[in-house]
């Protein structure tokens, strides 16, 4: 039998784990861009679908396979998609054509997608009702110090290696969970619950009954615009800065500086996030968010400086979505909560699909690097509105009733 503490410390630092390969992978193609363009004989046009079709494949990945962990287990379904991404990751170098480069990228997302929904929901379940925005937070915060680690390999190795890397690393780390991740015992339980007779909920009761219909739609709101927000920065930050003059050398370090930036502030927004400091310490990474991307728009071409704008970007936008992510599982019940975080996450996705569709059609377009940077703001008030409503929710159906999950 395993003990709590013991159940706690295996599964939380392998959702850790887990994280940090998504972030890897969400960084890969941003950072791998500069080299593979020119070899692979893409344009910046085709560019744009290369980025999102991974993203497409995650938010495929997160609804379907968030789903199914409700019914054959979180342990399982995180593995296997770790398993599925890593091998479609250590393709992509050898993709013959667009096409073939789409689809790899496509299936590899897939493979991921399935990853965030459950490694929250693992985090959530391993952790006291007190302790469990905390402990999601910090699992989710490893993610982008992978995103940091992708810019690290990229500044040192060729573009390929980012994708042996990025693939074996899941491989294994897949391996290590199918031998000693422990099975959420609130899941257990709850399927022995459903086995006793309660009928497991539908899709729709486990998004929309009991009130949540509110909490969903803001939720789904603020994941859209923050991660539309995040993902262009991730898969364009190189190719802006080399647009402002930097170079293609510099463009590295500053991606680096973002990925840095975004693991610090990941781990702070984790620290400070509990209790009645949630409201303020949000109102403060929104503010920075937005902040933050005007410095980056403004940012003469000088490493220094373009690396501090990163820097401060990254401390903000790359960590705002592990506070959606840390009050998300308040609001759905063990039996439906893997359905009701893959619905937050894949909704998130479109967004993060239309981010670096968006800077394509942009600079297509005419526009500027800092035209392009300029467009976030709006979408960052949004995410702010959104996320303030879900705080106002959480206190009025949550809060009160907390041994509900």
């Amino acid at each position: 039998m395993i003990s709590h503490a013991s159940r706690l410390w295996r599964t939380v630092p392998l959702c850790c784990l887990a994280a940090a390969a998504e972030g890897f992978d969400i960084q890969s193609m941003g950072v791998a861009a500069p080299g593979m363009a020119p070899a692979l004989h893409l344009t910046r046009t085709q560019l744009g679908p290369a980025f999102s079709a991974s993203t497409l494949g995650l938010l495929i990945g997160a609804v379907v396979v968030g789903r199914l962990a409700d019914r054959i287990g979180r342990k399982g379904a995180l593995a296997g998609s770790l398993a599925v991404f890593g091998a479609f990751t250590l393709a992509t170098p050898w993709a013959g054509s667009v096409g073939m480069l789409l689809l790899i990228r496509l299936a590899a997302g897939v493979g991921l997608g399935g990853a965030m929904p459950n490694l929250m929901a693992l985090s959530a379940e391993s952790a006291a009702e007190e302790r469990r925005a905390t402990f999601v937070a910090i699992s989710a915060a490893a993610m982008p110090l992978g995103g940091a680690v992708a810019s690290g390999v990229a500044a040192a190795l060729d573009w390929r290696a980012i994708f042996v890397v990025g693939g074996l690393g899941p491989i294994a780390l897949a391996a290590v969970m199918a031998a000693v991740l422990p099975e959420s015992e609130r899941f257990l339980a709850a399927r022995r619950r459903s086995s006793g007779g309660a009928a497991a909920p539908t899709l729709f009761a486990a998004l929309f009954g009991g009130g949540r219909w509110a909490a969903s739609a803001y939720l789904w709101t603020a994941a859209f615009a923050a991660l539309l927000t995040l993902f262009l920065l991730l898969n364009w930050l190189p190719i802006l800065m080399t647009a402002k003059g930097v170079s293609r050398a510099a463009a590295a370090v500053v991606a680096l500086a973002f990925n840095v930036g975004g693991s610090m502030g990941a781990l702070a927004i984790a620290t400070l996030f509990r209790g009645p400091k949630r409201g303020t310490t949000l109102a403060a990474w929104f503010l920075g968010m937005a902040v933050s991307v005007v410095m980056l728009a403004g940012v003469p071409a000088r490493l220094d400086l373009a690396a501090a704008a990163g820097f401060a970007a990254g401390f903000f936008v790359s960590s705002t979505p592990t506070a959606l992510y840390a009050l998300a599982p308040d609001f759905y019940a063990v039996e439906m909560r893997a359905t009701g975080l893959g619905a937050v996450v894949g909704v998130g996705r479109i967004g993060a699909i239309l981010g670096p569709l968006l800077a394509a059609a942009l600079l297509t377009g005419g526009a500027s690097a800092a035209t392009v940077l300029l467009a976030l703001p709006p979408f960052v008030v949004v995410a702010a509105a959104a996320t303030f409503l879900v705080l106002i929710r959480r206190a009025r159906m949550i809060e009160p009733a907390t041994a509900a999950a």
